[in-house]
């Protein structure tokens, strides 16, 4: 199957309930609630931050071509951008919590740290959280008190739905402490660098291939930067700016709209030879491989 572009969703496409204006930037449902979430059965992209929380289900969800099967109660936390696919069994409960960035945009560092840094990490991403039951029932509590305050729509709501998606966001970081044990979550100056270099990628990596460059943005060397990463993430900085380039480069090749040299001088490469050998080295395929395989799949 050919693709000119992937599809790419804003929060309320394809939504025929009527939103109330005070609530534009945010979207609760049930997981198959008609008028508020549609089911797309294809891979896509959106520009909105999503949680979704599952029970009694099965299937595998393909984020950024990684499968991730999962079975029984499950959370699944999307970023904007990130290409999905949820493939789902039919007769599952739960809910989905959409937000746009400026929904949740306090500038107050924690929460910023809370939302975009650590749940919705596109470099360290476990967007898959399998629950336990009673990890299940604290989130469906949380969740059914946001979907009733929506539904409510009353003035206030999007000052008491900030606070319900913030507490939700916290018990979902605590459930992911408990069950991967993450270093790199621990609060210090180390973790304070880590998550501004991961920032700094996310804005840089175009045109930004060289740990010195990042080190010198940071105003440490290249040797403390990779101290610091190495020591929170087990992975060199060296290996999440490639691990970053060639996400970017997936995600360009699924398309169909760029050729393997555009997509190459997009990501800063000059000399297309380089970028070929570049992705064939990391991946196993050349770029042309994976764009059939993908578009295949």
């Amino acid at each position: 199957m050919q693709r000119s572009q992937i599809p790419s969703h804003r929060i309320h496409d394809g939504v025929t309930a009527n939103i109330p204006l005070h609530l534009k930037d945010v979207l609760v449902s049930g997981i198959n609630e008609e008028g508020k979430i549609m089911t797309r059965q294809y891979p896509h992209r959106h520009d909105y931050y999503e949680i979704m929380l599952l029970n009694e289900s099965e299937g595998i969800h393909y984020i950024d071509f990684i499968a991730y099967p999962f079975k029984g109660p499950a959370v699944f936390i999307l970023s904007p951008e990130q290409v999905h696919e949820l493939a789902r069994k039919s007769g599952s409960r739960g809910f989905s919590l959409k937000f746009n960035a400026p929904f949740f945009s306090s500038g107050n560092d924690p929460d910023n740290q809370l939302y975009a840094h650590f749940l919705f990490d596109n470099l360290q991403a476990y967007p898959v959280i399998e629950l336990q039951p009673e990890e299940y029932a604290r989130l469906q509590t949380l969740m059914t008190l946001a979907l009733q305050e929506y539904n409510l729509g009353a003035n206030g709501a999007a000052d008491i739905l900030y606070s319900y998606i913030r507490v939700i966001l916290m018990e979902i970081l605590r459930i992911r402490k408990q069950h991967l044990q993450e270093t790199h979550l621990q609060q210090g100056i180390a973790q304070t660098q880590l998550l501004t270099f991961k920032k700094l990628l996310h804005q840089h990596f175009q045109e930004k291939h060289a740990v010195q460059d990042y080190a010198a943005l940071l105003h440490i060397t290249p040797q403390q930067l990779n101290a610091v990463v190495q020591k929170l993430t087990g992975k060199t900085a060296g290996t999440l700016i490639k691990e970053r380039i060639l996400l970017e480069a997936k995600r360009l090749l699924f398309m169909d709209t760029l050729s393997v040299k555009e997509i190459g001088y997009q990501l800063g490469f000059e000399d297309p030879a380089y970028f070929n050998r570049f992705f064939k080295k990391n991946t196993g395929l050349a770029p042309q491989q994976f764009r059939e395989q993908a578009q295949q799949a």
